[in-house]
Formats: C-alpha cells, structure tokens, sequence
C-alpha cells in the first residue's frame, strides 16, 4: 500500500533533531514510499533554511552567493534519499475545488490541502507525518512509530 511521505518524516531523516529516530522507525513501516513535488520543494527550503540559519530574502540572498558546501551536501542527501528509499514523485490533482473544499472541511493549509488532495485523488490512505493537522483528516491513518 503506498504512503505519502511529507516533509517533516525527510527534514528529520536528513538533518538530525529529536524527532530523527522516530523518523526513521515511520520509514522503517512504509512499503511503497510516495511523495509530491511541493513535498520536495519544501524539504529544499527548510533544509537551506537550516543550513544558512535564514528564510525568505535573506535565504535567497545566500543562495545567490552561491551554494556552500553543507548546502550542496544537503541537497544531494536529499536527492540519493529520494532514490535509495524508491520514493515516488506522483503527479497533484489539478481540481481546485477539491483542495478549497478540503481547506474548509479539515481547517488545512494550503499545501497540506494539496497533499491531502493527492492522496484522496491516487487512492492513498496513509500519511508518514508528524503534523497533527492530518489526523482530522477522516480518509488518511497517519502511519506513526
């Protein structure tokens, strides 16, 4: 059964918190590991994030220096992730109304709105997330350590 894997399950594999072990145990009980773009985008993000110690204007303006080498390093862990663990990029649905309905119905963010949306939309029941919001989520178990 596939399981969308969201960003915060990656971040912790990638960069070590408190919540690393507990990461790996969720990934430990995934068989087919999916995920979405938007997923990936914000795993950069927050990563680079991290790394510099900035967001926003000030992230971009580091990354316009030029990318060092904990920021490269983090990059291509992120990407041999991404394909040692056969994880799936799978396409977003594009029906607006669905991702306004679910930001209404579960109270969700936007993004979170279209990570729900995928998995209602490709049929997939289980979420790898620490982010509580899912949890009101009625079509999506969060797989948990």
């Amino acid at each position: 059964m596939a399981t969308l894997i969201d960003s915060n399950i990656i971040i912790s594999l990638l960069i070590k918190s408190d919540k690393t072990a507990d990461a790996r145990i969720v990934l430990g009980l995934v068989d087919e590991p999916v995920t979405v773009m938007s997923v990936v985008e914000e795993c950069m993000y927050v990563g680079l994030s991290l790394v510099y110690g900035v967001r926003g204007h000030k992230l971009k303006a580091e990354i316009e220096r030029g990318l060092g080498d904990v920021a490269r390093l983090f990059l291509e862990s992120l990407g041999l992730f991404l394909e040692e663990f056969g994880v799936e990029i799978v396409d977003t649905p594009t029906d607006a109304v669905l991702l306004s309905d679910l930001i209404q119905e579960y109270g969700l963010l936007p993004n979170d709105a279209l990570i729900a949306a995928t998995c209602k939309h490709h049929g997939i029941k289980e979420i790898a997330s620490f982010d509580e919001d899912f949890k009101r989520v009625n079509f999506l178990k969060i797989v948990k350590p």
